[in-house]
């Protein structure tokens, strides 16, 4: 790629990762409850008539956003590693300190569970889940 005549944008941070869904009531209830998250604000969005939710954790935020009346497209359903053949952003990725007792609360609370505690690297495990609305979720924690 060669070099363009514009300098590159200044100095970016990471804000939030913003998620469309259907029901932001149901889907702001399970991110508290199964997660943890926290609402830090909830509001409306004029220019593009949305509700929206920020949900905080350890270090990120979630927006999850809502638009009534309009289609809604359902996630990708496909099995990894087939969900790489689909562009776009895969899943929201955490990390946890304790991937066995993460796992047991998931297990616990009947969320659906892609793959648990499987192994990557030499170093390191992930469990994989799917929210209500389909979307990925992968934890990732040490090996102990």
């Amino acid at each position: 790629m060669s070099a363009t005549p514009f300098p590159a944008a200044p100095v970016l941070q990471l804000n939030n990762v913003a998620l469309a869904v259907a029901d932001l009531d149901h889907m702001i209830g399970w991110y508290q409850n199964v997660l943890g998250l926290r609402v830090e604000e909830r509001g409306h969005f004029d220019p593009v008539d949305a509700d929206f939710a920020m949900l905080t954790g350890e270090g990120f935020r979630l927006e999850l956003v809502s638009r009534k009346g309009g289609e809604h497209r359902p996630a990708d359903r496909s099995a990894p590693p087939q969900h790489l053949h689909a562009l776009g952003w895969k899943a929201i990725v955490l990390e946890s300190s304790d991937l066995a007792s993460t796992t047991a609360t998931l297990v616990a609370h009947g969320v659906e569970i892609v793959w648990a505690e499987q192994r990557l690297t030499p170093t390191l495990a992930s469990t994989m889940v799917r929210d209500p609305e389909g979307n990925l979720i992968n934890i990732f924690g040490k090996l102990a």
